[in-house]
């Protein structure tokens, strides 16, 4: 049975019954691409495993390990950054920002949120020209598979049109709900 406790310290739990209506959606949304990038983690797992003993075991190397793992992987980390933010697991350096007041916090927030909305906007827009033109020219894998390359190239603007989003998303929940610290790691 889970502790409510600990479900009101999850800064992203009230999300997924918030009165409005964008917020729930988004929460659902960006949570499913958590769980595809982890499943995506598996599956290189499972790839470079299977790779490994093909290889060593059985001397019957595989073509397209290289591709499809390099290819979960990309997906798993343009996917992966949206719910990072969404559930404030970003890797911060707070010293000086815990010394400050509740404002000062979240005008600092607001600064990093600005400067990841400008950055992965950027990117996504960046992105989009690059699958646009490699569909145009037909660009493909330079291994033995030959995937086609904006299938990979896809994640780019996908991945970071969905962090232009949460990011956008986090700077009018900062000012509209209560304000909920950020996850601590000590290692």
């Amino acid at each position: 049975m889970p502790n409510t406790e600990e479900k009101r310290t999850d800064p992203t739990a009230s999300r997924e019954h918030d009165p409005a209506l964008w917020v729930r959606l988004n929460y659902k949304l960006i949570t499913f691409c958590g769980r595809l990038s982890a499943a995506f983690y598996v599956a290189i797992t499972l790839i470079i495993t299977y790779e490994v003993v093909a290889r060593y075991i059985f001397t019957a190397p595989t073509i397209w390990s290289e591709d499809v793992s390099l290819l979960c992987q990309i997906w798993a980390t343009c996917l992966g950054a949206s719910w990072a933010l969404q559930n404030k697991t970003l890797i911060r350096i707070d010293f000086l920002t815990n010394l400050l007041g509740l404002k000062a916090k979240k005008a600092s927030d607001f600064l990093s949120l600005l400067s990841i909305t400008f950055f992965a906007g950027f990117i996504a827009y960046y992105g989009y020209q690059l699958v646009v033109d490699s569909i145009s020219i037909g660009a493909a894998s330079a291994s033995m598979l030959g995937l086609p390359l904006w299938i990979t190239k896809s994640a780019i603007p996908i991945g970071f049109g969905l962090l232009t989003i949460q990011s956008i998303l986090e700077m009018g929940l900062l000012f509209t709900r209560e304000y909920k610290n950020h996850e601590e790691v000590s290692l």
